[in-house]
């Protein structure tokens, strides 16, 4: 068992002391000096008495770190003196911030490990004996690899904040399967040229909120903006700065959160390739293109039925599921009631 000893012993009290508030306390769980004695001499060998616990655990909080404590008057020769009592670490991160940031990463679409990774090193944070309760919890990951777009961001946010324009290429994805700029009607590439406003955040991608030189605003999706390049022309003056912080995301995008159940399957749907780049954002590489032309594609994909339905009759006309043949009968079936639902002949 080890024993305090001079200068060496009493600074690695204070480090014995700092480690048991950090992974035994919170504010919800204060220790007493007896049991901040208790885990020193059980966890790491160390006795020390009890004054000198005392001291280090004033020193410690004299000296500004997180180290708080209840006080409460006593008596002493006559005179009211205070007794500290109830001592804890104060982190950071509360159990409930922790448990609202593990939450979001389960409803994430991170990859599962990333996501287990991630909880087990928030609750590192925490370091007290912290459980989230979520053994059993998958979370539903994204079809695609997520790109970095943290350049791009920053690029953005230096535009927005230095009221700078900034052009751009959107692209989209055609009958080849490509990636392609949008161009004008002299066949040209478009290169557009806009001021940033806010940039949105929702269902694992970000869209940029700018407005366009000829006026308006128009939301742009950064997975298919490309070439992003800081311009040295003056933002548009249009909105003032308090009327850009009052532009509400959700008049401007929806998101429509669908999950559907069941045991994927392969699917075969012909699209007006227009719907490429939709395709593209909602399939990601699960979409094979087996075959196009000049006006479709003809797309496999191994997909639950039922979302594969719902995505047939959202995108109708423009998109004929060719297999499996219940499905086909399905969507017949769907799309004459919604012809006799309308009146239509």
């Amino acid at each position: 068992m080890a024993v305090e000893k001079g200068d060496t012993g009493s600074k690695m009290s204070i480090i014995r002391i700092v480690q048991v508030l950090l992974r035994e306390s919170d504010k919800d769980h204060p220790l007493s000096q007896q049991e901040i004695l208790d885990y020193m001499e059980g966890k790491y060998g160390m006795a020390v008495n009890r004054k000198s616990v005392g001291r280090n655990l004033t020193r410690l909080r004299d000296a500004g770190l997180p180290v708080f404590c209840r006080e409460v008057p006593r008596m002493m020769n006559g005179k009211k003196v205070p007794l500290s009592l109830d001592w804890y670490w104060d982190h950071v991160l509360a159990r409930e911030d922790l448990k609202a940031l593990i939450d979001l990463l389960y409803f994430s679409h991170l990859p599962p490990q990333q996501v287990k990774q991630l909880a087990e090193k928030l609750k590192r944070i925490q370091i007290r004996s912290f459980d989230d309760g979520k053994t059993l919890v998958r979370n539903l990951p994204s079809a695609g690899k997520a790109a970095d777009f943290d350049p791009v961001i920053a690029l953005l946010t230096t535009a927005g904040e230095g009221k700078r324009k900034i052009s751009f290429y959107y692209d989209h994805y055609e009958a080849d399967g490509k990636r392609h700029h949008g161009r004008l009607p002299s066949g040209e590439d478009r290169l557009l040229s806009v001021s940033p406003l806010l940039i949105i955040a929702s269902d694992d991608r970000y869209a940029l909120l700018a407005e366009k030189d000829e006026g308006g605003i128009e939301v742009y999706f950064l997975d298919l903006m490309s070439d992003v390049k800081l311009l040295e022309d003056p933002a548009s003056d249009t909105l003032t700065q308090a009327q850009i912080q009052a532009l509400k995301p959700s008049d401007y995008l929806y998101s429509a959160h669908e999950i559907f159940r069941g045991k994927p399957e392969l699917c075969t749907f012909e699209a007006d390739w227009h719907l490429m780049t939709d395709i593209v954002n909602d399939f990601g590489k699960t979409a094979h293109l087996s075959s196009g032309s000049q006006t479709k594609v003809t797309i496999e994909i191994m997909i639950q039925p039922e979302a594969m339905k719902a995505w047939a009759m959202r995108h109708a006309p423009l998109v004929k599921i060719l297999s499996p043949a219940y499905l086909v009968k399905e969507v017949r079936e769907a799309a004459a009631e919604l012809a006799r639902l309308y009146g239509l002949p």
